[in-house]
């Protein structure tokens, strides 16, 4: 700063303190000048909350917040182009339930419930995430550039007029000292300072057609975002509805007791074999008594069995009697060779000569179908 410049400054700090110590009256400003600059104060104030709290809303978690912007500086300064979304709780809670459902198999119906409500919910995080992307790009962006143009245009113009004001002021103070030439072009340079800013506050003031169309496009992504949740989540309802009438509807299971055989010899039972049938052939040259399984034991439903299971099948749990064509017709107890999966609710089978659909919730997979 040059000499002249450190002597300016030490004027207009000698006349900020003379006029907040002594009392000293400086220059006022005319009434719709203050009532602008107060306007425009409570603007940029209220931008500076606004701005806060539209983040919080589409990111509520400030942990989350702070390792995305983290990552997102580490980003910059390596020169990469990495994006990594918030985590929606949408999404969170609906990968919970899909693995959890996955976990108990297609066969649960609580299984598969679940399993349609996480992929329902993981849809509404992806809105969600359209959401956040919406509202940036036409809410949260144009109200920054606001921010950093045009209201740090007015801050340093009305910083301005303060500071060529004091100047003034502090010559006046001083006239007779001063020069008369110097005392004009400091009030002159004071009445442009002043008229610039004027000037700047009344465009903005006069620019309010510009904020609410902003505010109409953050309205306007909102309801696009419910109008998505509640069509996802309504589909989600009917496909519960459905499964709860069709659980509603199958007859109730009966635990049928199954026998286990023990092998005896000389030195007591040092193991036990599951049988896979009841008529199965006995070794030769060993006895096997044979004992009722308890209520409460977990031997396997299938364990009498027949068959070699070296290919993808199932057993029915109910029978089945098709009401549309292409639908396979079995009873309680049938073993269905598996062919293929025709959605999330129907498998592809054949029994005999016979193919068609089956419904996944009747049977229970003994041998899965490969993976795609």
């Amino acid at each position: 700063m040059s000499v002249s410049g450190m002597k300016k400054q030490l004027h207009k700090a000698s006349q900020l303190l003379n006029e907040r110590l002594m009392g000293a009256e400086g220059t006022k400003l005319d009434e719709d000048f203050l009532k602008m600059e107060k306007a425009v104060t409570m603007i940029r104030v209220l931008l500076a909350e606004l701005l806060s709290r539209t983040t919080e809303f589409l990111q509520p978690n400030p942990a989350y917040r702070a390792k995305l912007s983290m990552l997102s500086t580490v980003s910059r300064i390596r020169g990469q182009v990495r994006t990594m979304g918030y985590p929606q709780t949408e999404g969170m809670l609906g990968e919970c339930m899909s693995f959890y459902g996955q976990q108990l198999g297609a066969a649960s119906e609580f299984g598969g419930a679940l399993m349609a409500v996480g992929g329902a919910l993981e849809q509404v995080a992806q809105a969600k995430d359209a959401l956040d992307v919406s509202i940036k790009q036409t809410f949260i962006d144009p109200l920054q550039e606001l921010q950093h143009s045009e209201m740090k245009e007015i801050k340093y113009q009305l910083r301005k007029v303060n500071g060529r004001r004091l100047d003034f002021d502090y010559k006046k103070r001083r006239r007779g000292k001063v020069a008369e030439e110097e005392l004009r072009l400091a009030w002159d340079k004071f009445i442009t300072s002043k008229e610039l800013a004027e000037r700047s506050m009344f465009v903005l003031l006069q620019s309010d057609v510009d904020r609410l169309g902003k505010l109409a496009a953050l309205v306007a992504a909102l309801l696009h975002f419910h109008h998505d949740a509640q069509r996802i989540l309504l589909g989600l309802q009917g496909d519960l509805q459905a499964r709860l009438t069709a659980a509603s509807n199958k007859p109730a299971r009966r635990f049928r007791s199954k026998k286990i055989q023990v092998r005896d010899d000389h030195s007591g039972t040092d193991g036990f074999y599951h049988r896979l049938s009841a008529a199965a052939p006995r070794p030769s040259g060993e006895s096997f008594p044979v004992v009722p399984s308890r209520p409460s034991s977990p031997i396997s439903s299938y364990a009498d069995c027949k068959l070699v299971l070296n290919q993808p099948c199932c057993r029915a749990m109910y029978s089945f009697t098709p009401r549309h064509e292409g639908e396979l017709d079995f009873s309680e107890g049938d073993v269905i060779i598996l062919t293929g999966r025709a959605d999330a609710s129907w498998y592809q089978g054949t029994l005999g000569d016979r193919s068609g659909l089956l419904p996944v919730s009747y049977v229970d997979v003994l041998v899965p179908l490969p993976l795609p």
